[in-house]
């Protein structure tokens, strides 16, 4: 089953991605820079372009209000997503010069193609294999129902809390998001979208919409990831795992998902498996992402492997030296160092 639920803005997917310091403590990181309003644009920003398309069906039919979601390779991070408009299109605008994969999502059916964006124009033809996708935005009884029966308004209003949130204006965004919820209390993208901005603030508030947003849309593998994620703030690693888990399933090449079933395996004392999942994680990045190193640094301690802990360790205070994590790594690794030399003088 492939996926249907993304981070649908850079800003949005930012508050995503934890790192772990010790059992139960989250992180935000942002994977890439692509500027902000009222700063020096980044690089990438000064030489972008746009991508735009449409989506129809097998036959040939243009669908409306089918979400795009435009996926950065690079980053491994999807970086916007889109609604089709009244004739199957749509636009992402702009876009810096990159690797993208293009993902039109139906239920559990989608269609994808892979661009290299320089400094020109692009279009992409995505063709879903459905055959029941709503042409006006109403209910239908089939396995995307839950998808498709959030009205056009609610979307409208959370396509705004996008594109404030892509401006740097916070406060904008959660009033779109708010208005969305209030056309549509059940909208599980919207409550996904408003639990990761309270987790670090409001963290049962977080877990009581991902849990409705679940509710609403099992098939939510975000809403799935992020609630294993508050698990994993809770110290619950077993419950933990079963949302992973599930997430995985409906979303296998998410790397966050690999990256907290690690932390929720490290909480159950199976630090082969974290490894493992770590591994995984690495395999998706296109990017070092220093906590990797941390999250290694603690299992391979436990496993009574100092050497390769010591090492890890020092890979990530060399990123990190000054973060809140940096004296608790600093104290595991000369505790690493110090039984590693008192082995090797047994010898």
């Amino acid at each position: 089953m492939k996926s249907r639920a993304r981070v649908y803005t850079l800003a949005l997917a930012a508050v995503f991605t934890f790192a772990l310091i010790h059992p139960g403590y989250l992180r935000s990181q942002i994977p890439r820079d692509f500027g902000t309003i009222g700063t020096s644009p980044s690089k990438s920003f000064l030489r972008s372009s746009s991508i735009d398309g449409t989506v129809q069906t097998i036959d040939g039919r243009l669908l409306k209000d089918v979400r795009v979601d435009l996926h950065d390779t690079s980053a491994g991070a999807i970086v916007a997503s889109v609604y089709t408009g009244e004739r199957g299109s749509f636009e992402f605008n702009p876009v810096p010069e990159g690797a993208y994969e293009v993902v039109a999502v139906s239920g559990t059916n989608q269609a994808s193609e892979r661009i290299n964006l320089a400094s020109f124009k692009q279009s992409v033809s995505l063709r879903l294999p459905v055959t029941d996708v709503p042409q006006d935005g109403t209910e239908r009884n089939s396995v995307s129902v839950s998808q498709y029966k959030v009205p056009a308004k609610a979307r409208e209003e959370f396509s705004k809390a996008q594109e404030a949130t892509r401006r740097s204006k916070p406060e904008e965004a959660a009033k779109h998001l708010a208005r969305a919820l209030e056309i549509y209390p059940d909208f599980s993208d919207a409550l996904t979208i408003r639990a990761i901005g309270c987790l670090s603030t409001d963290l049962l508030a977080a877990i009581g919409d991902l849990e409705h947003a679940i509710k609403s849309d099992g098939n939510n593998s975000l809403a799935l990831t992020v609630l294993g994620a508050a698990m994993n703030a809770q110290a619950k690693f077993d419950e933990a795992v079963l949302y992973l888990q599930r997430s995985e399933t409906l979303a296998p090449d998410r790397w966050q998902t690999y990256f907290e079933l690690a932390k929720a395996n490290i909480g159950k004392n199976d630090y082969a498996a974290s490894l493992r999942y770590l591994d995984k994680a690495v395999s998706m990045l296109a990017q070092d992402y220093s906590p990797i190193h941390l999250l290694r640094g603690r299992a391979l301690f436990s496993m009574h492997r100092y050497a390769e802990a010591a090492g890890e360790l020092d890979a990530y205070l060399q990123k990190e030296p000054n973060s809140p994590g940096a004296s608790a790594a600093r104290d595991m690794r000369d505790r690493a160092q110090q039984l590693l030399a008192k082995n090797s003088g047994l010898r």
